[in-house]
């Protein structure tokens, strides 16, 4: 104001809602420039101003309970007269525990403070004011863009920059002399300690993620915090006269961030989350996506400079643009004066489309195999570059011009290729394979196993091309050749056989292969398997058969009778149990191990008998404990045991069924029973009954 008088302003903001009270008088210490203190002062309360509760949205439904006011303590002093100037600090305890980025905020405090400069660096200088305060209320996910710029009445430079405020004031601050007073007297003098961060958070990042800048010459402030919360955020001004620095003014605030409910708001889709989008060469027309909330009436500008045609009022326009570029793309919402209107700007990159194509070339032998590829299609005559991958078998397996000349493949089949047009930073590749014919292959096998003839070769073909194969086979015994890849051969004849495959090919890899085997077929003689049976029918009697062997060059002989016995010797007595007819059979060995077989028919005459039991004894002493009938060569049979009264004991279809003189699992009583039996005799074929009673005695 004047010599050594000074007006001095401390702005304070208050949650209305805290316990927290303003200083009913605001402590002020005033230190020299080497930090003695010469003076402190009070400056009494002013009478606090409710701020109006303003989003820096407005198209947000404001919440209830928001409550915020400002106190703004001034006083005009005189000071003693100091050469090295002053520092005026106020401090004050404690900061809301909700300030979630500062370790343990309620110890750390507050600290005010402003440097009054030498006179041999300023005469009569006024320190810079911020000229606004920012908005109340912060959305999460939304950007904010503030203003936060300051005025110097003396017109000096000013320097702004994010920074860390300082604490003071708190419980491991005060002094000896203080107490538990909020406000210390006097303060305590500088240099002053910065608050502590807490994990993750910085001045430069003190919302712990989301973008935050101040413009270090206008002072605009753009943030986008992420997740809802309170945040202390300091702000520094400094300021410059002739490269001198005489002052910082550090705004020491909150900002307190929530999930925002939008009465209106603008938004397009990104272009890189729209549907269907694959990269930016998709041509020049867009169809934009339009989120917005609750709005009526849209404008859009597409950004093209130098037009203002580029401009549309649907709801979701479709535009193409007149040339390959980026563009800022302007959606304004509810845009004709109404109390809530919203604007959002998203840049679009777009190239004309990249289709990338070549011809594929005509199969080849891989003898002397050479691909050229042509990359063609649609793409920027400038500008564009390509790739080529020809595939791990390719020499050269990469390329890096548009054409690609002499390219060897050193396997058979489908080799691929990939042809890639890269445009800025659009990519687009078309993918084919070549084929390569494979050199034609010769072979064959047969089993290794005794060939006793006569004997059948199944020969297996492992010749290998990759067009039709023509084949012509000789198997050397002067019988007719074969053109089958996999041909059968009977030789009837004992010797040694050499086997030639030609084969040749008409397309492809064209050739002619021969392969001769020398002597790979022996085929070895084969005894002859004969004997005698006398007689050749029987009865049941009496079905005794003499078998005599009758072989020719066999060195061993088996006659093998069907009901699992068998006999080495070479002529023997064989009895059969059952009636009917039996095939007997004769296998011999000879000194190479070739076997031959035959066999003769047999016939035992059957005869049915019925044998049944008069009486038997159910006691457990495991002698006569059940009553069975034994009955012979029947071809249906059914028997039914009836007790004195004619009721139904026993019943059964088996030949082999017995009855343990028990009914329902109880002993039956001592008696007489009756027995019925039906069958038919499997010689005539005519069907029969016997009827009868046995005793159960005990």
């Amino acid at each position: 104001m004047g010599g050594t008088t000074y007006t001095i302003t401390v702005k304070l903001y208050r949650d209305c809602n805290s316990t927290t009270p303003y200083d009913t008088d605001l402590p002020m210490t005033v230190f020299n420039g080497f930090g003695t203190q010469i003076d402190d002062f009070l400056i009494p309360m002013p009478t606090p101003v409710l701020l109006d509760v303003v989003f820096n949205n407005p198209c947000v439904s404001i919440p209830s309970g928001i409550c915020v006011e400002e106190a703004v303590y001034t006083k005009t002093v005189t000071l003693p007269v100091s050469a090295s100037g002053y520092t005026l600090s106020y401090q004050k305890c404690c900061r809301t525990s909700s300030a979630q980025n500062l370790n343990n905020p309620g110890d750390q405090g507050i600290t005010l403070t402003i440097d009054i400069p030498p006179v041999a660096d300023a005469i009569c200088n006024s320190s810079p004011r911020f000229d606004n305060y920012p908005p109340l209320l912060l959305c999460a996910n939304e950007p904010l863009i503030f203003d936060h710029s300051a005025t110097d009445p003396d017109g000096d430079s000013l320097v702004y920059e994010l920074c860390t405020p300082f604490q003071g004031g708190g419980t491991t601050l005060f002094p000896p002399n203080c107490g538990t007073c909020p406000s210390p007297i006097p303060a305590l003098p500088p240099p002053y300690t910065s608050v502590v961060w807490a994990g993750g958070y910085t001045p430069l990042n003190p919302f712990g993620g989301g973008p935050i800048a101040v413009n270090s010459v206008t002072g605009l402030l753009t943030a986008t915090p992420p997740t809802p919360g309170f945040f202390a955020v300091g702000v520094c001004i400094k300021e410059y006269r002739n490269g001198v620095l005489l002052s910082t003014n550090v705004r020491d605030f909150i900002f307190q961030v929530m999930n925002c409910n939008f009465l209106l708001e603008a938004q397009v889709t990104p272009q890189i989350s729209m549907p269907g989008f694959t990269s930016f060469c998709q041509g020049l027309t867009v169809t934009f996506d339009n989120t917005s909330i609750n709005g009526t009436d849209y404008v859009w500008d597409f950004g093209v400079p130098g037009i203002t045609t580029d401009a549309s009022t649907a709801f979701e326009p479709t535009y193409t643009f007149p040339a390959p570029g980026t563009y800022d793309v302007m959606l304004i919402v509810n845009p004709s004066g109404a109390p809530c209107t919203d604007t959002v700007v998203e840049t679009f990159t777009v190239y004309d489309e990249l289709i990338p194509v070549f011809p594929l070339p005509a199969p080849q032998c891989i003898i002397g195999n050479s691909f050229d590829f042509d990359g063609q299609g649609q793409f920027p005559s400038t500008g564009t570059t390509f790739s080529w991958d020809l595939g791990p078998d390719a020499s050269p397996a990469t390329a890096a011009t548009e054409d690609v000349l002499n390219v060897v493949y050193s396997n058979y089949g489908f080799q691929p290729v990939t042809f890639t047009l890269n445009y800025e930073t659009c990519q687009e590749s078309v993918t084919d394979s070549v084929f390569v014919f494979a050199e034609p292959t010769i072979g064959f096998e047969i089993s290794d196993e005794l060939k006793c003839v006569p004997y059948l070769a199944l020969f297996n073909d492992t010749s290998f091309a990759s067009t039709p194969i023509f084949y012509m086979w000789n198997f050397g015994d002067g019988t007719e050749l074969s053109n089958m890849p996999d041909p059968a051969h009977l030789y009837e004849n004992v010797g040694v056989y050499d086997v030639m495959l030609t084969i040749w090919t008409t397309s492809g890899c064209i050739d002619t292969l021969t392969l001769t085997m020398a002597d790979l077929i022996e085929v070895f003689p084969s005894p002859t398997s004969a004997f005698t049976v006398s007689p050749t029918e029987a009865t049941v009697f009496y079905p005794n058969f003499f078998f005599t062997d009758q072989s020719q060059e066999g060195v061993s002989q088996t006659f093998y009778f069907t009901d699992g016995y068998s006999s080495t010797e070479t002529a023997v007595w064989h009895s059969f149990v059952e009636s009917g007819y039996h095939y007997p059979y004769q296998v011999v060995l000879n000194e190479y191990g070739c076997p031959d077989t035959s066999w003769q028919q047999i016939y035992i005459i059957p005869f049915t008998s019925v044998f049944v039991p008069n009486a038997f004894s159910p006691n457990g002493d495991t002698r006569n404990d059940i009553w069975q009938p034994v009955i012979h060569d029947t071809e249906t049979y059914e028997i039914w045991v009836f007790d004195r009264w004619g009721q139904l004991i026993f019943n059964s279809t088996d030949e082999n069924a017995n009855w343990d003189g028990t009914r329902g699992g109880k002993p039956s009583p001592v008696g007489v029973y009756t027995y019925y039996i039906k069958y038919i005799d499997v010689l005539d074929g005519l069907p029969y009954e016997v009827r009868g009673h046995f005793s159960l005695v005990r």
